[in-house]
């Protein structure tokens, strides 16, 4: 088995490394890229906002042109479009864009790269009705939780729909300094939580697979709403192998299903193994499943149940992504430890209070939003506060030298303890036969 998941594993690995290098070579356009005066295509994902603060766009080609040459014609790839401001488009967004290309640098699925103003876009409708419907929801949902009130509203709708743009930069660098920015990110609280509602809502039916294929559907629903980021995908892939292996009657191993799910999603994007998030994602959860339980049973007894366990995955977490934050950003803040401990409860609260304020949203009784405006607002100073307190902790700052040292390092460590903290053994019973294996459940 080990020889032929191995073998099945480099065939899947080699023919993804051909589909992206593959995906680059057939890249067109009818005219230099620095000839280039528009370009038209769809947009493949939600914008978003870098970290200067500028709008950023990934764009499948479909046309491009040249008005001094008077050259024009169908084009194929991809485009990183880096927009000066703050604006928002969304996934299925057709646009026309009067500027140039250049051949792009990174490590990305993008084969072009362009710099714009907001003058040189135009919008051309959405690419088919399916993105346009999904558009509207998403403005609805907008407006429904601006009911609550800002900035509530922004960190409300972060948690729903993944949208970020509008978080205060206060809150959001009080999350980015406690290392508690995946919060933030839609995951597996997300999803959990909705597909938890879904199972509860659907009692009545007796049939367990018709349950499950029931919220299987509404949670791939929210998927499009809010967008495929791979946080997210790897959330709805783990739950609805799971429940498959259920209904098949076979184990649903937490490290299997996150194997399984990080296979899935980079067959369908083989590009995403070089996108940060993709990376903290899996390490982060792979932490939680590995390093978590080595944390926990030494401190079983002495620590609060209640605590015990935040405290644990927090720790698995925190030390399964520490090289690469560390190799990335050169700076690591010990305070997202304890930060986690009351930021997760939080905003999982503030999360529950959310998805109970949507459909009441449609109440037309001034006195409900109020009430639910102050309860937010609440809710909001809690989490701002906490933010705030464990971000002005100091942090441990490198320089290049030092930073490489201290990513290996740490990865080294990380390796070691895996290897040689003692795994949980099955207690003896005292009274049974020598010779004989333990029971297991």
């Amino acid at each position: 088995m080990l020889v032929v998941s191995a073998s099945i594993g480099l065939l899947l690995g080699a023919a993804s490394l051909a589909r992206m290098e593959g995906s680059l070579q057939s890249s067109y356009l009818p005219v230099p890229p620095a000839s280039a005066t528009e370009f038209k295509g769809m947009l493949t994902q939600d914008s978003s906002l870098s970290r200067k603060g500028d709008t950023v766009l990934r764009l499948s080609l479909d046309e491009a042109l040249s008005h001094r040459q008077a050259i024009g014609g169908r084009a194929r790839g991809a485009v990183f479009v880096l927009l000066t401001g703050d604006y928002r488009f969304a996934l299925g967004q057709m646009l026309s864009i009067q500027a140039p290309l250049s051949l792009s640098s990174g490590s990305g699925g993008e084969r072009y790269v362009a710099f714009v103003k907001r003058a040189d876009v135009r919008s051309l409708g959405f690419a088919s009705f399916v993105w346009q419907t999904r558009a509207g929801v998403r403005e609805w949902l907008h407006e429904s939780v601006s009911m609550v009130g800002y900035p509530s509203s922004a960190l409300l709708e972060a948690l729903l729909i993944g949208s970020r743009e509008d978080v205060p930069a206060e809150l959001y660098d009080g999350f980015l300094r406690t290392g508690s920015l995946h919060i933030l990110a839609l995951s597996g609280l997300h999803v959990t939580v909705i597909y938890g509602i879904c199972i509860g809502l659907l009692a009545f039916l007796r049939r367990r697979g018709l349950r499950f294929v029931v919220a299987t559907l509404v949670l791939l629903g929210y998927q499009v709403l809010a967008g495929f980021m791979p946080s997210l995908l790897r959330a709805t892939v783990m739950i609805v192998i799971g429940g498959i292996a259920a209904m098949l009657d076979r184990d649903a191993e937490p490290l299997n299903l996150l194997a399984l799910s990080c296979i899935v999603i980079l067959l369908i994007d083989p590009w995403q193994v070089f996108s940060l998030s993709f990376q903290l994602s899996f390490l982060a959860l792979a932490g939680i499943l590995m390093i978590g339980p080595l944390v926990q049973r030494p401190l079983e007894g002495y620590v609060p149940r209640f605590l015990l366990l935040p405290l644990a995955m927090s720790v698995g977490a925190q030390a399964a992504t520490l090289p690469l934050i560390i190799g990335q950003f050169g700076v690591y803040y010990p305070s997202g430890i304890v930060a986690g401990l009351l930021l997760v409860p939080l905003t999982t609260a503030f999360l529950w209070a959310g998805l109970a304020w949507v459909p009441l949203s449609v109440i037309p009784w001034p006195f409900l939003h109020g009430l639910v405006s102050r309860l937010f607002s609440i809710l909001y100073s809690l989490v701002d506060a906490c933010a705030g307190i464990f971000a002005k902790l100091p942090g441990v700052a490198l320089g290049e030298p030092a930073k490489t040292f201290a990513m290996t390092a740490t990865a080294a460590l990380v390796l070691f303890l895996l290897v040689a903290l003692p795994r949980q053994r099955l207690p003896v019973r005292a009274d049974r036969p020598p010779g004989t294996a333990p029971k297991t459940a």
